[in-house]
């Protein structure tokens, strides 16, 4: 998107943003609506707040077009209110995303909109497991639960007449597109249950409140229903989000590579998004998840191509802490020191002043930097930002997953194998939850090199493992190949491992591989690692 299109983003929910405050009280919600001309600011700031039990006052003595203007009023007020919530998704704001899309339903519900209060419930509902690390007071189970069979009444309860699917008021997801001959005409509203399903029911976004284990079959099941509903109904960006919780289904059934292939089509999918806020939200979580995704399969490259596009777009200068992070993990794994450390301080700027967010991203980012001071022998800087992933990231994330990979590396280059293994000791299915999502491949990786390297029993039979299980990503099998190079004395397999990582876009463990080569390799090695901004392990 131009920069020139900014304002065609934003500048259709101008007044109701600036009035909502997207970080205020639930008045600044009322206050929006009673400028559009809604129900009144005092019963409408209530539903903002997310109270209420949905029933409006009685109007029955109003005559019909002070009914129709009311109607009006209110359906002018959903929209304003699903555009508003499309921004707050923009500045990450989770709590912010929740209480808009459940003031909108009722907005929509005032209106006589069945089918647009059924869509906002259910897209509430998946909010609070969608985007679960971006609350400050993160939903119930129980209170998604409840959505999610408020929107199923709703939607169930509203009878079209034949041919009217994809023509529900103030419904634009919902205009026909070429779909599979056996599904029926689809509302978008019927698009957005699917994908709330997908996401309260069966999991399909590893949220913070889901459970540990879920049946991976069942879940990406859900998640191609849901895919299928949304291209039915037309609508790119609820086809983008539902293609988002297909790659969280194929991460848990353990399919790194159909995962990032989903969130590839994403972009492709969203080339065809009109400029809305909703839109870009989309267009900002694919380019994130397309560049863990491929950072997840070995795919460097790739990664550091869809970082860069989110970390250099205009539109996301405001939360550059977010824009920024899946560039610097990229360029941590491949050990562009210098760039990451650049990077760093843009990231800690946006951070602080976004009153220190914590997300599933802002954590392995934070992560990164302490790495990367790790690899450079500066101890003391890696723990300031150790202190900064306990506030940005998620505890158990963290422990298990991208910071048992991160500590892993950092103890392997400063020649400690025996508290790298300890580090990733746990098998892989104890800690999938964890460690399935981009972290798998270098996970079983360094839990081998570490075998290998603290002469473990099993290292033989953990390499060969590994191989099997990160078949196709080109550093892993790298690593792999250096660390059978080491059981085996071969010395010409761990310079043959070290081109290989070069040309992975690895030179990291291009220059690590040919310090364990040894003898007249070491120099090379640690010349390498000087030009990257690193230093040779103690």
């Amino acid at each position: 998107m131009r920069t020139g299109d900014a304002a065609g983003v934003f500048g259709g929910v101008a007044a109701a943003v600036g009035r909502v405050g997207l970080a205020a009280p639930a008045a600044g919600a009322g206050e929006a609506l009673r400028v559009l001309g809604a129900e009144p600011a005092a019963e409408i700031a209530g539903v903002a707040g997310g109270g209420g039990d949905g029933v409006g006052a009685d109007h029955g003595a109003a005559d019909t077009a002070g009914a129709a203007a009311r109607a009006a009023g209110a359906a002018a007020a959903a929209a304003a209110l699903r555009e508003a919530a499309g921004v707050a998704g923009c500045r990450r704001l989770g709590d912010d995303m929740y209480r808009l899309h459940r003031a909108a339903a009722e907005a929509a519900r005032r209106a006589g909109d069945r089918i647009g209060s059924a869509r906002d419930l259910a897209a509430a509902a998946t909010v609070a497991y969608r985007f679960s690390s971006e609350f400050a007071q993160l939903p119930t189970p129980d209170e998604a639960t409840a959505l999610l069979t408020a929107a199923r009444e709703l939607s169930s309860a509203t009878k079209l007449p034949p041919g009217a699917a994809g023509h529900a008021s103030h419904d634009p997801s919902a205009s026909p597109s070429p779909g599979p001959a056996a599904e029926p005409p689809v509302t978008g509203a019927a698009a957005a249950i699917a994908l709330a399903e997908a996401a309260v029911v069966v999991d399909a976004f590893g949220a913070v409140q889901g459970d540990v284990d879920n049946s991976a079959r069942e879940t990406v099941r859900h998640a191609e229903r849901a895919v299928r509903l949304a291209r039915c109904a037309g609508d790119p960006v609820a086809e983008s989000a539902a293609l988002d919780a297909l790659s969280g289904a194929r991460t848990w059934a353990g399919d790194p590579f159909g995962a990032a292939e989903a969130a590839r089509r994403r972009i492709d999918v969203l080339a065809l998004a009109p400029p809305t806020p909703a839109a870009t939200q989309e267009r900002m979580d694919a380019l994130a998840m397309a560049a863990g995704t491929a950072l997840g399969v070995g795919e460097l490259a790739q990664a550091r191509r869809w970082g860069g596009q989110l970390a250099g777009h205009p539109l996301f200068a405001e939360v550059a802490h977010h824009a920024t992070s899946w560039l610097m993990v990229a360029d941590a794994f491949a050990g562009h020191g210098r760039d990451v450390l650049s990077g760093s301080e843009r990231y800690l700027d946006s951070w602080r002043r976004s009153g220190r967010q914590r997300s599933f991203s802002l954590g392995p980012a934070a992560a990164a930097v302490a790495m990367i001071h790790g690899l450079r022998g500066d101890h003391d800087a890696r723990s300031a930002w150790l202190t900064t992933v306990e506030e940005a990231g998620t505890a158990a994330e963290h422990h298990h997953g991208y910071g048992a990979v991160f500590d892993a590396m950092v103890l392997l280059h400063h020649g400690d194998p025996e508290a790298a293994l300890a580090r990733v000791a746990p098998e892989p299915d104890e800690v999938w939850k964890w460690v399935s999502w981009i972290w798998h491949h270098w996970y079983v990786g360094l839990r081998a090199e570490a075998s290998v390297l603290s002469g473990h029993p099993e290292a033989r039979a953990r390499v060969a493992a590994a191989r099997r299980t990160v078949a196709g990503n080109p550093v892993v099998t790298a690593q792999l190949d250096r660390a059978q190079a080491l059981l085996d004395g071969d010395l010409p397999g761990r310079l043959a491992a070290a081109k290989a990582c070069d040309a992975a876009g690895c030179p990291y463990q291009s220059a690590r591989t040919l310090l364990l080569a040894g003898g007249d390799h070491t120099a090379t090695g640690r010349q390498a690692l000087t030009a990257l901004g690193l230093a040779p392990g103690s």
